[in-house]
């Protein structure tokens, strides 16, 4: 049996030294995973004179073998050496948040043992290791987001990694398709694949065998064709994100039966298109619903105030409509959502007056767009009623009338664009109270 102990554990780390992370690795990773404050002399406790066992960040079992190695965070850099593959009895290998460049070695795949693997947020590269079906059988979590690997997922992780929960392969410069074999991973959670170059459809087979799937992240890539419809049997979806891509076609009729325990829909940024189906009221876990910059059409629902949890929705960019005589039920429901924070209904089809119950929305809103539409007719006047309000953008409309005095009470106001419209009268002096004001444009209209 290869060492596992001193000996090998001193050849894995020959070459590694502690430095001020990279530009590169805090641009990616600092926001979501906080600086260890006390990195700085970590590895102190790693020299001869103790025996590897005590080192900070090694943990062993009683047989004096290392089965933990967990250093996040500490600001490492170096490569990291096939030398790796001799800790035979390591369970948990956790680099991430550090430096580390050079390629991933092959000879992870001996470590039969291993259950998380994560190198997250590094700058390793070259391409994931095939390893000819060598793989830990017991590995559940694969993470290697945030790198600069390069070239084609590995259809063979989905016929050695069966035990796998997560797999995280997102921000890095992978290409080719979207392995069908992936589907085989029957107990996978997580699967993070956003932020590539990958292309091609989605596999049938994605879906058709993960009853356990929470989260689908396949953002930011070269997708198209329409989604398969083996993912509208995903129950157990949480998050949904298939944003910034090529694909096509549109939302299931029943998709509020489809997803009972939905909390984030994105569909940003494709070309997805028909009505935005009534069922979505139905997913009352629904805290983001983002179906902007699509080519959907029709009336929005109008009972999408059901969505008790909702936080943000955006319509933006669409061709939705909304009349005189019907198509504003929607705002009069949206009432009923005190969480709500943010509203975009910008670049649409809307037209008529706009609805006096705006001002019923939440107190907790802070963005308001109606910008680029046909809207007609005047401000309410206690549009100060929302007093949460940091944007208000109104601009490009036919909006008339005067320029509500209530506007005095929304005293968190950053910007307000009022401008293309046909607004009259003058500009209430009590704007001037409003303090945390950065930008008011109100350019072509027929103010004094």
């Amino acid at each position: 049996m290869a060492p596992s102990g001193p000996v090998a554990i001193s050849v894995v780390f020959y070459n590694w030294r502690q430095q001020e992370p990279t530009d590169k690795t805090l641009q990616r990773c600092s926001l979501s995973r906080p600086r260890r404050s006390a990195a700085v002399g970590a590895l102190a406790s790693w020299n001869a004179s103790a025996e590897p066992c005590s080192w900070e960040g090694v943990m062993c079992n009683r047989h004096q073998r290392v089965v933990a190695l967990s250093l996040p965070s500490y600001r490492l850099s170096g490569t990291l050496s096939p030398a790796i593959g001799n800790l035979s009895s390591l369970r948990t290998l956790n680099l991430s948040l550090n430096g580390l460049q050079g390629d991933i070695p092959a000879s992870l795949g001996r470590l039969r043992r291993l259950g998380t693997l994560d190198l997250s947020c590094n700058i390793f590269s070259g391409e994931l290791p095939g390893n000819g079906g060598a793989r830990p059988k017991f590995l559940q979590y694969l993470v290697l987001g945030s790198n600069d690997l390069t070239g084609r997922i590995p259809a063979e992780l989905g016929d050695t990694l069966t035990r796998l929960q997560e797999l995280g392969l997102d921000d890095n410069s992978f290409t080719g398709f979207v392995p069908a074999l992936l589907g085989n991973l029957t107990s996978l959670q997580v699967l993070q694949l956003m932020i590539n170059m990958l292309e091609g459809t989605l596999p049938q087979e994605l879906g058709s065998n993960m009853p356990r799937l929470l989260f689908l992240f396949i953002s930011d890539n070269n997708l198209h064709g329409a989604l398969p419809s083996s993912l509208y049997n995903l129950s157990s979806l949480q998050y949904f994100d298939v944003g910034n891509n090529k694909l096509h076609g549109s939302i299931p009729a029943d998709i509020g039966e489809k997803f009972p325990q939905l909390e984030i829909f994105l569909l940003i940024n494709n070309s997805f298109s028909g009505e935005i189906p009534s069922s979505l009221s139905n997913l009352t876990d629904l805290s983001d619903l983002d179906l902007s910059e699509n080519g959907f059409s029709g009336l929005v629902p109008r009972d999408l105030g059901r969505l008790n949890a909702l936080r943000g929705l955006n319509l933006d960019h669409n061709m939705l409509e909304a009349g005189i005589t019907e198509g504003w039920e929607f705002i009069t429901s949206l009432a009923n959502c005190n969480q709500l924070q943010f509203l975009d209904l910008g670049g649409n089809n809307f037209t008529g007056q706009l609805p006096i119950s705006i001002v019923n929305l939440s107190r907790t809103l802070q963005f308001l767009y109606l910008n680029d539409n046909r809207i007609s007719g005047s401000i309410p006047s206690n549009i100060g009623n929302l007093i949460g309000l940091e944007g208000l953008h109104l601009e490009n409309n036919y909006i008339s009338g005067v320029i509500p005095e209530s506007i005095e009470k929304m005293t968190n106001l950053i910007v307000i664009y009022l401008y293309n419209n046909s607004l009259s009268g003058h500009i209430p002096s009590s704007v001037g109270n409003l303090t945390k004001l950065k930008t008011l444009l109100a350019q072509s209209n027929n103010l004094e």
